[in-house]
């Protein structure tokens, strides 16, 4: 028996705060190796989250002894532990689930640290299915990562789904791949003209949780269970 309504969920940067997490990271990075913060911020956006080449970046600048892999390793532990809890987000997601959704986190990365994120952000008790890119040898955009979480979740025909991200590149496009209605969160990013287009914008976590609720109820579909 088919579920009627699927909301499936990016982690890094949507449900958990990126940016505070690599902050408060860099902050005790800083204080170990006399690395300035600032130089450390301005990295990370250079580099656009390739580890690699984020920590060789270090080890040639400052001439850090520590192996890139250590040091990358070191960084996917601590950085999990740093994620904070928002628990605006998980009053937005457990709204979802007490209304009847089923709920999944399809994520990027190592499947270790993005556990560990939804475990430290009070989060992992309301998805039902959390897939990640590391435990299936596929990324998105790839559309199979999606419809992997859409049968763990027992979507059918009938049901109505979606997937909130922030990049347009990876959850938007994968999304529609899929054959979901999309999400995009972004505070203030512009899409630009080939970007995919996704179905509706917001803010907000607790944006998109609002509008989830509201267009399920309010689409053309009977929100029935499908056999």
């Amino acid at each position: 028996m088919a579920v009627r309504k699927v909301a499936l969920f990016d982690l890094d940067s949507t449900l958990t705060d990126h940016a505070a997490a690599f902050r408060s990271w860099a902050e005790e990075f800083s204080a170990v190796t006399g690395i300035p913060v600032p130089w450390l911020l301005e990295a990370e956006v250079r580099h656009a989250g390739v580890r690699h080449a984020f920590f060789a970046d270090i080890k040639a600048t400052f001439d850090i002894s520590q192996s890139i892999a250590r040091m990358h390793a070191d960084y996917r532990r601590r950085s999990a532990e740093l994620v904070p809890c928002r628990p605006e987000v998980c009053t937005a997601v457990q709204a979802l689930a007490e209304d009847g959704w089923a709920l999944g986190v399809v994520t990027n990365g190592a499947p270790d640290a993005q556990r560990l994120k939804l475990e430290v952000s009070g989060l992992a008790v309301h998805f039902t299915s959390v897939i990640i890119s590391g435990e299936f040898g596929v990324r998105k955009p790839d559309k199979a990562l999606f419809e992997l979480a859409l049968d763990e979740l027992a979507a059918g025909p009938q049901t109505w789904s979606a997937m909130v991200g922030d990049c347009l590149a990876t959850d938007i496009a994968g999304g529609q791949q899929a054959g979901l209605n999309t999400v995009w969160v972004s505070p203030s990013r512009r899409r630009r003209p080939r970007d995919p287009i996704p179905t509706h914008t917001v803010a907000t976590v607790t944006d998109a949780a609002q509008w989830l609720l509201s267009s399920a109820r309010s689409d053309g579909r009977e929100l029935v269970f499908a056999s």
